[in-house]
């Protein structure tokens, strides 16, 4: 419980409102962008996955308030990540919202921008909103006046400060490390493409004609099925509590991967037992296969680090000795307009495992070099998210004390000092 009195979120904003109720036509690299749920992380809008709209309705909208403002707290309101993912706006960027996302301007006065965002973030916090907030049995969703109506705790502005700047410590050293993950990844594409896509290393071999265009001689193209063993996923019966309770086996669903937005991932929200593994057509895969989601959304790619599987929204890759993890998994992401245009289904697109594996890749010779320049890029990420998991359990843990006044703020401060 905590010591601070208790405050709506109604009378600590001075604004709570949120995006566009109605979706405007996409018009293709207009420059006017529009952001939603699937656009948001911790530390800002994903620009490049926004959509396009037309420069009318991108205005429209802007005198609508649709518009996030500096020091603007964003709160993903619809969907399935209600309220998982909460933001505060840094810096101006050009988009507008749609609905999905409630836009909650504080009171810098009463409450800190940064302290209301620390305190809707928190994992038991979100928990308890879900639970009081959330209405809708198809599409979760919270109406604005059940946020206006929340009550937080609320400290001291200088008590406030101090939260913030311990968690921000923290939050500080996992951005970095996100950002020195995404420069990584970039060198690992650039070095597929010297290799794949433009065939620097090959320029004085000889070239053939194939159905992928011209590739050195000693290469061939060969069906992505007939390549690697590529498996799908199944879903034990919910209804029985022995395929689930007390299971130890990693079992991934799209959203895990989605929320998540990792190169490699270690642990699923929901595991099964080995009773479920063996009941239902989910497969076991070995660590380090290549999970890409196949259905609903379509393409987002992981490398598991432990034994899984997962449900049917999945296609997943088994490296080999001709394929590795990193030729696939950057396959994968050059292909992906590709993969997209074989998906269909009335209710929602599905990549078949059937259309799939007949998608071409090539089976190289002489890319030892990239494959162990790959190897070090990797092993370089997959340190830096085990660090960003070290940290996120150090935030986890300080968070719900902090807020609730439990700690002893100079302690907590020496103690982060000394982890420098």
């Amino acid at each position: 419980m905590s010591k601070w009195s208790m405050e709506r979120l109604e009378d600590i904003c001075l604004k709570i409102t949120d995006g566009a109720h109605n979706s405007p036509p996409t018009v293709q690299d207009s420059g006017y962008l529009m952001a939603s749920v699937k656009d948001m992380t911790q530390f800002g809008f994903n620009l490049s996955t926004c959509r396009n709209i037309g420069a009318t309705d991108y205005e429209n909208l802007i005198k609508q308030g649709c518009q996030p403002e500096i020091n603007d707290v964003l709160i993903a309101k619809d969907g399935n990540s209600c309220l998982e993912t909460v933001l505060v706006q840094r810096e101006f960027q050009p988009i507008v919202l749609l609905s999905s996302v409630a836009i909650l301007r504080p009171d810098k006065s009463k409450v800190l921008p940064d302290y209301l965002a620390l305190f809707l973030s928190e994992k038991e916090n979100i928990r308890n909103m879900k639970e009081s907030l959330v209405s809708g049995s198809a599409i979760p969703r919270v109406i604005l006046k059940a946020f206006r109506e929340y009550k937080i705790p609320l400290p001291p502005i200088d008590i406030q400060e101090k939260i913030v700047s311990i968690i921000g410590a923290v939050n500080r050293k996992i951005e970095l490390a996100l950002l020195m993950n995404q420069t990584l990844e970039e060198m690992g594409y650039e070095l597929y493409k010297h290799y794949f896509i433009k065939f620097e290393p090959f320029t004085n071999q000889k070239f053939i004609n194939t159905e992928l265009g011209l590739i050195p001689e000693s290469w061939k193209e060969v069906e992505i099925g007939k390549a690697v063993k590529v498996l799908g996923g199944g879903t034990p019966k919910t209804s029985v509590e022995e395929y689930w309770e007390n299971g130890t086996i990693n079992w991934f669903s799209p959203t895990d991967l989605t929320s998540q937005k990792s190169l490699f991932i270690t642990k699923s929200a929901k595991k099964i037992t080995q009773l479920g593994l063996e009941k239902s057509s989910t497969k076991l895969f070995p660590p380090y296969s290549v999970m890409m989601t196949s259905r609903a959304t379509i393409g987002e790619i992981s490398i598991n680090r432990e034994e899984s599987c997962t449900n049917q929204g999945f296609i997943t890759l088994i490296p080999n000795d001709k394929y590795s993890i990193y030729q696939l998994y950057y396959w994968l992401k050059t292909n992906m307009d590709l993969i997209l245009s074989i998906s269909n289904g009335s209710t929602f697109k599905e990549v078949s495992k059937t259309n799939f594996k007949k998608l071409l890749i090539l089976e190289a010779v002489g890319i030892e070099e990239f494959t162990e320049k790959c190897k070090n890029i990797f092993d370089q990420i997959e340190g830096n998210l085990i660090e960003i998991q070290y940290l996120t359990e150090i935030k986890e843990y300080l968070l719900p004390r902090l807020l609730s006044g439990e700690l002893d703020l100079l302690e907590v401060e020496k103690q982060l000092e000394e982890l420098k």
